[in-house]
């Protein structure tokens, strides 16, 4: 979602909430707003999610007597939806309502292997994320909001708790089975389950778009329905769907489990509008006294009577205190901040850093990294890595949470990082958000590590336009020894010539040699700085260096190549990833240890006695493009 987007949610209550609930355009409000998220681990059915805790904004606007839990879908859908999952719960928190958005066990970074877990352990999270919520916002009643997906396990988590009052089923599913035929399967073609048959769950995964499941889980997902049990705790529910789609399915359920449904219908249902509508419409649900819990029914004592404000305020303000209490005691309980995980028997830790200085933007990353208990005696080498455009720091389909995990039991420091305004990142301005500014954002990541964590040498990998930005920090001299390129969108600083020019170029392309030996000379640049340059390139990407053109970066530039097979595009399938992560532990191997990086002549004095040799490979697949060509 655009900055734009987001914005809109900060302007209803700009000058006093309004009298009818009703949401105003205007310009950007001069109240505060709510505080930064603040990370959560919750611990349920032996995993650790990560969640986040958006504290109601009490200042101006009074916090609500209402905490709303929020969960996300599943998969590819959670990946799509995370920036507006993440502005409506910055817009609920705004609003005065306290919310807490958590991701499921298995996937963005909590513990657990993607498709490790079960149905059961879905709800767990679910329960412990509404227990986490009330004891952050001192409240005793609770709000479920679900996407996708999650708006199925919401209605199932509602119906098991006699504190919810509300639930929004937000673009909700019709069932199990619906969810997993409108996944992309990968590898595969129809999913065809028998009822009875036997398969094992560790040889037999289906593939949904770069996200394993097991068949076992996959029947269990299909098997998935609506509650069918009347529900005496949730009065209403919202349904948000799209104007043309599924839902009826949904409403008719929640109908039958006793709820009052309101329906509302967008073009966009994870637009600005619609986002707006749910956070209205839980404020009306929070601001009815009819459904106030804990407060006893004594005669004269004022609740019941919406006149006596003074009663009224009164309660508010010892609600308040009683959530300002509450925190204060989380505070002092010395609440985990570390995640702790085992990886090929190493005990490992991750949690999530907050990268706020020079007055930049603030970053947030996590970091990753062997336990006290298993000391590391050499010094540290870090990698960062960088998601592709628009991603956040797990990767495209969670391509990198497993690897960083799996570096870190080898002895390095991993750094996940999100750029500025990607995923958790505060945004820069307009003017900054090209990859010079990106670059900036390296660097200070990288400078961190060096100051928090005493690490010596630090390589930047990235996928796509990560890559980009990272050779665009390396090229800067920003304290980067290497980058490993992983299908760059781009190395050369773009150029835009004028209409009149690009006719020109087109037609005559031999005009074009000398943008092609300015990024020879880039090349060339980063080699004189230190810097060492390895590009893996899926055959979809072998274009950027292949003919005469790729022959000159090896003999000038002081790169290196890499060709990788790959059979879908951001290594979505499974063996794609183990393709990749084989290559980048060969690149990196031995961990800890600041291996030096072969020059230029070395790779091609290795080619008379190494036949299977990377260089070789890419010599071959140079060659074989050129005959292509011609």
């Amino acid at each position: 979602m655009s900055a734009e987007g987001c914005a809109a949610f900060a302007t209803p209550w700009a000058d006093g909430d309004p009298q009818d609930g009703s949401l105003q355009a205007g310009p950007t409000p001069s109240r505060a707003l709510a505080p930064p998220p603040q990370p959560v681990l919750i611990e349920a059915a032996g995993h650790t999610c990560l969640a986040w805790w958006h504290a109601p904004a009490a200042a101006t606007v009074p916090a609500l007597p209402l905490a709303v839990v929020l969960a996300s879908s599943w998969g590819e859908e959670d990946l799509a939806a995370y920036d507006a999952q993440r502005a409506l719960a910055v817009a609920l928190a705004d609003g005065g309502l306290g919310t807490l958005r958590f991701e499921w066990p298995d996937t963005g970074d909590s513990s657990a292997a993607t498709g490790a877990t079960t149905l059961a352990d879905a709800l767990a999270a679910f329960d412990g994320a509404a227990a986490r919520a009330l004891a952050l916002s001192g409240h005793e009643r609770l709000a479920f909001v679900g996407l996708r997906l999650g708006a199925l396990l919401a209605a199932h988590a509602a119906v098991a708790r006699p504190d919810v009052d509300a639930l929004v089923a937000w673009r909700p599913v019709g069932s199990g089975r619906a969810f997993v035929r409108d996944q992309a399967v990968v590898r595969a073609g129809r999913i065809s389950l028998r009822p009875g048959a036997l398969f094992d769950p560790s040889q037999l995964p289906v593939s949904f778009g770069g996200f394993a499941l097991s068949v076992r889980h996959v029947e269990a997902l299909c098997a998935l329905r609506w509650p069918t049990a009347a529900t005496t705790s949730v009065l209403e529910a919202l349904l948000v769907r799209p104007l043309q789609g599924a839902g009826r399915t949904a409403s008719d359920a929640l109908a039958r489990m006793g709820m009052r449904v309101c329906e509302q219908s967008h073009s966009d249902p994870c637009g600005a509008q619609a986002l707006a509508e749910i956070v209205r419409w839980l404020r009306e649900r929070a601001a009815d006294a009819t459904v106030l819990r804990g407060v006893p029914a004594i005669e004269d004592f004022g609740v019941a009577d919406p006149a006596n404000r003074g009663t009224n305020a009164a309660l508010d303000h010892a609600r308040l205190d009683a959530a300002t209490a509450a925190v204060l005691a989380l505070a002092k309980a010395d609440a985990p901040v570390w995640m702790r995980l085992r990886e090929q028997g190493v005990a490992l830790r991750e949690r999530v850093v907050r990268i706020d200085d020079a007055g930049a933007p603030a970053l947030v990353a996590v970091l990753g990294e062997r336990d006290d208990a298993d000391p590391v005696a050499a010094p540290r080498d870090a990698i960062v890595l960088l998601s592709s455009a628009g991603a956040r720091r797990i990767g495209p389909h969670r391509l990198w949470v497993p690897w960083a995990r799996h570096r870190a039991a080898l002895g390095d420091v991993v750094l996940r990082l999100d750029i500025s305004g990607v995923g958790d990142s505060a945004a820069r301005g307009r003017d900054d958000l090209d990859d010079d500014g990106m670059a900036a954002d390296i660097a200070r990541a990288v400078g961190w590590l060096r100051r928090e964590k005493g690490v010596s040498a630090c390589t930047v990998v990235g996928i796509g336009a990560g890559a980009t930005r990272a050779w665009r920090a390396a090229l800067a001299g920003l304290g980067v020894e290497r980058v490993i390129a992983i299908d760059p969108t781009r190395l050369r600083r773009p150029v835009r010539p004028s209409a009149r020019a690009s006719r020109a170029l087109r037609a005559c392309a031999g005009l074009l040699r000398p943008f092609e030996d300015e990024l020879a000379a880039e090349l060339a640049q980063g080699a004189a700085r230190g810097v060492a340059l390895s590009l893996v390139l899926s055959p979809r990407r072998e274009g950027l260096v292949e003919g005469a053109r790729g022959l000159r970066l090896l003999r000038r530039g002081g790169v290196t190549i890499h060709p990788i097979a790959t059979t879908h595009p951001d290594f979505a399938g499974m063996a794609d990833k183990a393709a990749l992560y084989a290559r980048l532990d060969a690149l990196l191997l031995p961990a800890g240890g600041g291996a030096s990086v072969p020059r230029v002549d070395e790779t091609f004095a290795a080619l008379a006695g190494t036949r299977l040799s990377c260089a070789a490979e890419a010599l071959r697949v140079i060659a074989r493009s050129s005959r292509r060509a011609a």
